[in-house]
């Protein structure tokens, strides 16, 4: 078999799917070919940003699927901007006075907002925080708990994975704050009960209604209680490192209540309903006569974060199989066929399509959205089908390798005319030819985090090896991180007994665990994984990084010139390392290499042809602003390495 060698991993086996693993990774770092995740640097506040015509705002329901996968994936560098990026909220956490508006005046009604303590929201911008779902109704939304239970829910990911006291002890207290706030939502029944545009991906979700009073109310939502599971999961573990044992014992009395309650939630076939109104009816039932649409969002992160039974994460994923028609386009839709219980509907009576002011298959009615995509191959990988995982990734990287990475993807991923492009039925206008944005960044971290499941507890890290069976090596050269100390992964279908390092053995389900004190900060391990079931640790013999090659040819003047000033700056920081504090100095010595390979990616786009034009056309505008979106990039880099 032949041997595959790409820029960011070896292996052998299937080359396709081999080279999808090593776009994916490409995609992490300045690249000439792909949009790459610094694009979406923003040096104002070190932080990342949604992009495309989003700008520099940050959303918790949009960036969710990629911080889920990116997390292990992320040095202390990375991890900082991910972890600035989240301050965006926990700075302007809801306590029942403070307004939206950063400077207590709002300039729109939807930065007058008040939340309650703890509540965090949709998306914070130059103006403030939105701590409602900001499209539509916005007065009739209830507070968006759902962001909140998926913020404290990639809070204690980060945490698990930094593990530093010092971050515990920040954050930790804010975090309660919001568990708190989500809990005050608990009925006698043990589900949680919320109005309209408190899930996620919101508004599609409108509450319940009554038809006789045209009365407009909460009902039980099912991803509250999915996503407040998986975070009451994590902050256990966070409370036992803290040797916390009263907020660990809450944790779990917590979560206990949300699993003897989910039944309620599921369907007769053994998935999970959408919500439930108060007098029992459920909603997304597939084919009944109301409500009778399929949601994917909550049954995918139930098995994403291991909330249900092995037993229903596997009838969940039947169901979803049977519908072939929510995944038409090989990637999956939100639902399926159509929302008729938006407020909207309640408000129109109507069950029709189209009930959003958009037609079904876009947004978040049927839209296919990057951001879920991402947990959607988590819970593939979790259950052992590559297929579906590696096609969904495929399907997104050829976006990807067009510049547009569209989110959503509209008429059910098919996406023959996307409405925010601004693009007529033949493409000879399109107002906005290139998009760059946070959600699509999903597919991405997911795949390569599902790939070994990387899963951190109070005492170490657990690995989960998810490799598809026609791959029978992979050396990942890029290391993935657990408190401060990087891990090169490798898998060899036949692993022998280590002659010189840790044996590290299988549980009965295939986990291999490793405890802490063997990943010191600061250090390097290699961790050669085998089918067999024996797996090794050993020290690293190389610490591998992307080269700086100098080749800048047809660099524009004022790029060649940040470039020059930066190599000066590295020949500096490196002699420095020599005599002073290394960690110091290499994390400066990360920022500069970052800025030179990203001019080097600007000025090899440059020279490369412009051939992929597949899904859309690759025209003169177009070639033109992706060329100053690499541009842009360099200088943005520049300008925090000076900060």
């Amino acid at each position: 078999m032949m041997k595959y060698q790409g820029t960011y991993i070896s292996g052998r086996g299937n080359a396709d799917r081999l080279a999808i693993i090593d776009k994916s990774f490409a995609a992490l770092h300045p690249c000439a070919t792909l949009p790459n995740l610094p694009m979406l640097y923003r040096a104002k506040n070190d932080m990342l940003c949604e992009g495309f015509i989003w700008g520099s705002g940050w959303w918790i329901q949009n960036s969710y699927g990629f911080t889920m996968g990116a997390i292990p994936l992320f040095d202390e560098l990375w991890l900082s901007r991910l972890q600035n990026s989240y301050d965006a909220f926990w700075n302007r956490i809801g306590d029942g006075k403070r307004l939206g508006a950063d400077n207590g005046i709002p300039t729109q009604p939807i930065y007058a907002l008040c939340a309650p303590d703890g509540s965090l929201g949709d998306c914070v911008l130059e103006p403030g925080i939105v701590y409602r779902q900001g499209d539509g109704h916005v007065d009739s939304y209830d507070w968006f708990y759902e962001a909140t239970a998926a913020g404290v829910h990639m809070q204690a990911d980060i945490l698990l994975f930094d593990r530093r006291p010092e971050m515990l002890a920040r954050y930790m207290p804010l975090m309660w704050r919001s568990l708190n706030h989500i809990e005050s939502t608990r009925a006698e029944n043990g589900l949680f009960l919320v109005g309209a545009a408190s899930n996620l991906l919101a508004p599609s979700y409108g509450g319940s209604f009554n038809s006789e009073t045209g009365e407009v109310g909460k009902g039980y939502l099912t991803g509250l209680l999915i996503t407040y599971s998986a975070a009451l999961k994590k902050c256990a573990e966070l409370c036992r490192m803290m040797d916390d044992t009263a907020g660990e014992a809450a944790c779990h009395a917590r979560l206990q209540k949300n699993l003897d309650a989910l039944p309620q939630l599921l369907t007769e076939e053994g998935y999970l309903a959408k919500s439930m109104d108060p007098d029992g009816t459920l909603h997304g039932v597939y084919g009944a006569k109301r409500y009778g649409y399929l949601e994917a969002v909550c049954n995918l992160d139930a098995i994403a974060w291991e909330v249900v039974a092995p037993d229903v994460a596997r009838s969940i994923y039947r169901k979803i199989d049977a519908v072939p028609e929510i995944r038409g386009a090989g990637i999956i839709c939100n639902n399926y066929p159509h929302l008729d219980d938006t407020l909207d509907s309640y408000r129109e009576r109507t069950t029709a399509p189209h009930s959003l002011g958009w037609l079904s298959g876009d947004w978040v009615d049927g839209g296919c959205w990057a951001t879920v995509e991402g947990r959607a191959i988590l819970a593939y990988m979790k259950l052992g089908q590559h297929a579906d995982a590696f096609r969904a990734a495929d399907v997104y990287m050829r976006w990807a390798e067009e510049y547009r990475q569209d989110a959503p993807l509209s008429q059910w991923g098919h996406n023959q005319n996307n409405p925010w492009q601004k693009e007529n039925a033949d493409y000879s206008v399109c107002e906005r030819p290139v998009s760059v944005m946070i959600d699509n960044f999903a597919p991405v971290t997911c795949l390569l985090r599902g790939l070994f499941q990387y899963a951190a507890d109070a005492e170490g890290l657990w690995i989960i090896p998810s490799i598809p069976n026609d791959i029978t090596e992979l050396n990942q050269s890029h290391p993935v991180h657990f408190g401060g100390c990087r891990i090169y992964m490798r898998y060899h279908e036949e692993q022998n007994s280590p002659e010189d390092g840790t044996e590290l053995t299988a549980d009965a389900c295939g986990r291999i665990f490793i405890p802490a004190e063997l990943l010191p900060r600061g250090g390097a391990v290699t961790v050669t994984v085998g089918a067999n079931g024996l797996s090794v640790l050993t020290p690293a013999s190389t610490l591998a990084s992307t080269a700086v090659t100098g080749d800048i040819e047809g660099l524009p003047v004022e790029l060649t010139a940040v470039y020059r000033t930066c190599e000066a700056m590295l020949a500096e920081a490196t002699d420095s390392e020599r005599v002073g504090s290394i960690r110091a100095a290499s994390a400066h010595t990360a920022r500069i290499r970052e800025v030179l390979l990203a001019a080097e990616a600007a000025a090899l786009r440059r020279r490369l042809p412009f051939d992929k034009h597949e899904l859309r056309p690759m025209t003169e505008d177009k070639i033109q602003k992706i060329i100053e979106l690499y541009d842009k990039t360099v200088l943005e880099l520049y300008e925090g390495l000076k900060s």
